[in-house]
């Protein structure tokens, strides 16, 4: 007898927003982001208020460019749990710690540096972890 296949229905927007909303800000608890970290990674200006109110909802902006850029951050996360299962010091730590790959500079000091392509660079930073993480 043929087997159906499953139908999965998509997320809409809204539960899209949520989830990656929640995860975001979980995962900006964890690694000690400032405002001004937050601002970068999601592209927005740095705006106490506007971030409050984000954090209070557990949301991120909707906004297409948000989602992307908290499932570039969402990976990174992904892929130093990976590499470092039995050391949360080290994956928390690694995103704000100095290091030769980035000449030097910390992950979010290479991200930093040209706010203009932060969204580029929090994509090399992803890709440089996904090859790391299959090389291992």
């Amino acid at each position: 007898m043929p087997q159906t296949p499953v139908e999965t229905k998509r997320p809409s927007p809204e539960q899209l927003q949520k989830v990656l909303g929640t995860a975001f800000w979980n995962i900006a608890e964890h690694y000690g982001f400032t405002q001004k970290d937050i601002a970068l990674i999601l592209g927005i200006k740095e705006n106490r208020q506007r971030l409050a109110a984000l954090k209070k909802e557990l949301v991120i902006p909707e906004d297409p460019d948000k989602l992307l850029r908290v499932s570039h951050l969402v990976g990174i996360h992904k892929n130093l749990r990976i590499l470092f299962p039995h050391n949360r010091e080290v994956v928390y730590a690694w995103l704000k710690t100095p290091r030769e790959l980035f000449q030097g500079r910390s992950a979010l000091e290479f991200i930093a540096e040209d706010p203009m392509q932060s969204m580029t660079r929090l994509f090399t930073v992803r890709r440089l972890l996904d090859q790391l993480r299959i090389s291992a």
